[in-house]
């Protein structure tokens, strides 16, 4: 079976539920797949053609302007009635408009389509309505305005109930879309996993790097931002140092912005913890994850609200199958991880209850040990993509047998 996939990232593809799940385990599956998009830049270019699962179909760049921004989807539609009828399966990953023009398609070709919804999109859209406002003049105000004010609509009540099948990102995110009305046995939740083999391969550095001697190293990869208050860990490191004046907090990433990663050096020199923390910038994940396996703790703070709780965090899981014990807060599906796997601890997202949690691994290395040992199990077993893509597979052998 061949899919055309149609994504809202730019293109090459990064996100592990792409590169990973539709890259390289659904082929093993005999599910193979086209991707079709926006290249990042043109410096991308040549990456952004290899795709080991098929071929790769681009047409411009991921940012070109408000104008782009409104044509693109007819773009799309037009690189679809192109392409050949191959495609059993048409699939569109969080683009509203592309999928309604995408859906036509397919009936009028007797292809199956279905969504991938990796987030919400109409509720993302009100929200940068607000912020963004007339700051930006008044012709994107209008088109924000626009977008927040149909695209719900769009979407729940035209676009999701005629899905031939819907994919959402958690369990929350399934129960949310069965209260707007969409059939439970049209919907399969797929959370976040990870790449198990990979990481099985990761070790810790020939020489452990001159920062980490003689600490107790607490880890972080990725993003640091003000909307999901990285600051936080800083004032959890303040607290754990009170008791444990050796503890180190790497973090493996940086802000997604200049003014995000100018930010967090702020706040790093304003609460004096330049020598107690290493903030290392983007690294490739091949760099990060040997430092990150140096950490006798892994953190996943994720702040709370109705739209950030539908969302599978992907940090926990990582840190399980590196064989570090996780602190995390309450999210949903990051709970259900670190409670079923017992590779960490969960508590709510306030500074105190972290750093207890985090002193209470550092002190118990029995505890810390159980923990990596289930975490990396736990993981391997329910949460590879190895096993998510016979679940997945399985929904598009259905999916395609259908009348």
């Amino acid at each position: 079976m061949k899919i055309l996939f149609l994504l809202y990232d730019a293109l090459p593809a990064f996100r592990p539920d792409v590169a990973v799940l539709f890259g390289k385990e659904l082929p093993k599956l005999g599910v193979t797949s086209d991707l079709l998009g926006q290249l990042g830049s043109e410096e991308q270019r040549v990456s952004g053609l290899e795709w080991p699962a098929g071929r790769v179909y681009l047409h411009g760049l991921s940012r070109q302007g408000l104008i782009y921004q409104i044509v693109r989807p007819f773009m799309d539609l037009a690189m679809v009635w192109r392409l050949s009828s191959e495609h059993r399966v048409i699939q569109v990953r969080d683009k509203i408009r592309t999928g309604l023009l995408g859906l036509l398609v397919a009936r009028l070709t007797g292809r199956k389509f279905t969504y991938w919804m990796s987030f919400m999109f109409a509720e993302g859209f009100k929200i940068r309505h607000r912020q963004v406002g007339s700051e930006r003049g008044a012709i994107v105000e209008l088109f924000n305005r626009m977008r927040a004010n149909w695209a719900g609509k769009i979407y729940y009540k035209v676009l999701a109930p005629r899905v031939d099948h819907l994919f959402v990102q958690s369990d929350a995110m399934l129960e949310f879309m069965a209260l707007q009305g969409i059939a439970r046995n049209r919907m399969t939740a797929v959370p976040m996993a990870v790449d198990v083999d990979f990481f099985r391969t990761v070790t810790k550095p020939v020489e452990i790097p001159q920062q980490f001697l003689g600490r107790r190293v607490i880890g972080y990869l990725g993003v640091l931002s003000k909307s999901r208050h990285s600051d936080f860990m800083l004032d959890v490191l303040i607290r754990v140092r009170e008791t444990c004046p050796d503890a180190f907090l790497l973090l493996a990433g940086d802000g997604a912005s200049a003014d995000e990663q100018a930010w967090i050096r702020r706040e790093i020199q304003r609460r004096d913890l330049s020598n107690h923390v290493w903030l290392t910038g983007w690294l490739p994940q091949k760099q990060a994850l040997p430092l990150l396996k140096c950490a006798d703790v892994g953190l996943s703070p994720f702040p709370r609200d109705y739209i950030l709780d539908t969302n599978s965090p992907t940090k926990a899981l990582e840190y399980l199958a590196l064989g570090i014990p996780c602190v995390g807060n309450d999210n949903p599906d990051q709970q259900f991880v670190l409670e079923s796997s017992g590779g960490g601890l969960c508590v709510l997202m306030e500074v105190g209850l972290f750093a207890d949690a985090i002193l209470r691994l550092l002190g118990n290395s029995s505890l810390a040990e159980e923990c990596s040992k289930n975490g990396r199990d736990w993981v391997a077993t329910h949460r590879s993509y190895r096993a998510t893509a016979q679940r997945v597979a399985a929904v598009y052998g259905r999916v395609a047998l259908s009348a």
